[in-house]
């Protein structure tokens, strides 16, 4: 009811996340599992790791118009020195709902290079385990090293060219919080 009664549901024909001129997120429901772990201790059970979780970095913003994309910008900033350009991607935490995802995507337009998902196009808005889910798809892109096809027309997400080996997970709270993953193959 929250998410109704806050105007933050996607009304009308679904559409992608990027599509959503109007905004609107879409409810979805799943949960994330995660295991995390020294890689000493995954060898001596001879488990095989889909990928490493490099860092994590996060603040909040005051949520004034353009404060969210300047804060993804310092925050990508933090991560770009470990990013190769020619290999990552964007999973994006982005859900339709606004002004938030308008404000990741005009960050995404700093890095038109990068090829970009937004899962929630495909599973709708989990809130407590989105970013974990997101992070958990990342771990499996790089893993396969390439991504899971486009899901919209805006040109927002388009195929990836070259082999994903990172992966950058944003996370945009609805209200406050801004928080980016880097996920890498290992070698």
């Amino acid at each position: 009811m929250r998410y109704v009664f806050g105007g933050h549901m996607l009304a009308g024909e679904f559409r992608p996340v990027w599509e959503r001129h109007a905004g609107g997120a879409v409810l979805g429901s799943f949960g994330a599992f995660l295991v995390i772990e020294a890689s000493d201790t995954a060898r001596e059970r001879a488990a095989r790791p889909f990928a490493r979780l490099t860092t994590v970095v996060s603040d909040r913003s005051q949520r004034k118009a353009g404060d969210v994309t300047a804060q993804l910008r310092r925050l990508w900033d933090q991560l770009a020195p470990r990013l190769d350009p020619a290999h990552v991607a964007v999973i994006s935490g982005a859900t339709g709902v606004e002004p938030a995802t308008s404000e990741e995507r005009a960050f995404l337009a700093d890095h038109p290079d990068v090829a970009v998902r937004a899962p929630a196009s495909y599973f709708g808005l989990g809130p407590e385990p989105q970013f974990l889910m997101n992070v958990a798809i990342a771990a499996l892109a790089v893993s396969h090293g390439r991504l899971f096809p486009p899901a919209d027309q805006s040109g927002v997400e388009r195929p990836a060219e070259d082999a994903v080996t990172q992966a950058v997970v944003t996370s945009v709270g609805q209200w406050r919080g801004e928080g980016m993953a880097l996920v890498e193959a290992v070698g």
